[in-house]
């Protein structure tokens, strides 16, 4: 079922509305009120839309990681060497990342709520599927090309690649100037090379 222009219109601004506030308030301190009034719209589009603003909250925050992520996914889905890609996809999750920090503090309050809260965590556990699928298929994709090493297990390694990234960006979150990610990502960009078989 297609939706009207005007619905996704609403929709749209719902989500951009939602960010402002988690950049400006955190997931805690964020109330429907801020939200409606972000988005330019009545208090009862929220629940019409999304069905509560817990469930919005969750749909922003996915909506923004997958477009922090959009460009490095094409990378790695498009033609080409492997190894190149994914140092492609390193430099384009770098250039995201500078442009995410101000929401990092709203993700990390997202994962530490999610527990307590459905709609977050269906919402986390979405996100972090779709990651982990991702990696796995891209990590299978270099093993069966003899690129990678028989001792690497995709689903493990996705999974710790995704724990490394959390980790990074929590701590670029808790002291920025303590962390350099341009660093890191070489060094994982080195790592990825030094993995590959001859």
């Amino acid at each position: 079922m297609r939706m009207n222009p005007r619905s996704a219109a609403t929709e749209a601004r719902l989500l951009t509305g939602t960010l402002t506030c988690l950049r400006e308030r955190g997931v805690a301190g964020t109330t429907s009120r801020d939200i409606a009034a972000a988005a330019g719209v009545n208090l009862a589009a929220i629940t019409y839309h999304f069905g509560s603003k817990d469930e919005l909250v969750a749909r922003a925050l996915l909506h923004a990681v997958r477009q922090w992520l959009e460009p490095a996914k094409r990378a790695l889905d498009g033609d080409g060497d492997p190894a190149a890609k994914a140092l492609e996809a390193i430099a384009l999750l770098q250039r995201s990342f500078d442009e995410a920090r101000d929401l990092l503090p709203a993700y990390f309050e997202a994962l530490v709520r999610a527990p307590h809260d459905d709609a977050l965590r269906r919402g986390i556990d979405q996100l972090l599927a779709e990651l982990r699928a991702l990696l796995h298929r891209q990590i299978q994709v270099q093993k069966d090309q003899g690129l990678l090493p028989g001792w690497v297990e995709p689903d493990a390694m996705a999974a710790l690649l995704l724990a490394l990234a959390d980790g990074i960006a929590l701590h670029a979150a808790l002291a920025p100037e303590a962390i350099d990610h341009g660093a890191i990502a070489v060094q994982v960009a080195q790592l990825l090379l030094a993995a590959r078989t001859t």
